[in-house]
């Protein structure tokens, strides 16, 4: 009997983890395309420098820090002006990351409103289109 529930327990735990890496790699595959100007994309480059990580999350900061160098990168070589528009490409996994990175930022009272607006625009990009 007690060998029957450990069975059941082993087999259901495989089919949970099983199911969590589907959603995850489901979440991964779709992507957020928020568009905002150069120096908003560079702000948040600069507050993802300002935070303390984890050895278990860098990882995930250096994805995330690669879509905003990328980027910024292909701006300069494009010639464009810092108030020009670019979209940002991430996955949802890699917004979800950046949010929880930025949410630990070190910041002045000054760029509050500026980290909301940017935060927001992230978060905005990721929400049905409603106009449909």
């Amino acid at each position: 009997m007690v060998r029957f529930n450990f069975r059941i327990a082993v087999v259901s735990a495989f089919v949970l983890l099983f199911s969590l890496s589907f959603i995850a790699s489901a979440q991964q595959a779709q992507s957020i395309k928020p568009k905002m100007p150069i120096t908003e994309v560079a702000f948040a480059a600069q507050m993802l420098e300002t935070i303390e990580i984890r050895g278990g999350e860098v990882d995930a900061f250096v994805e995330v820090k690669k879509v905003f160098i990328s980027t910024l990168e292909v701006a300069q070589k494009d010639k464009k002006k810092a108030e020009d528009v670019v979209t940002l490409e991430l996955t949802i996994g890699q917004a979800q990351n950046l949010l929880a990175l930025l949410q630990r930022a070190k910041l002045t009272g000054a760029d509050a409103e500026r980290y909301k607006k940017f935060v927001d625009t992230v978060v905005s990009s990721a929400q049905p289109d409603t106009k449909k």
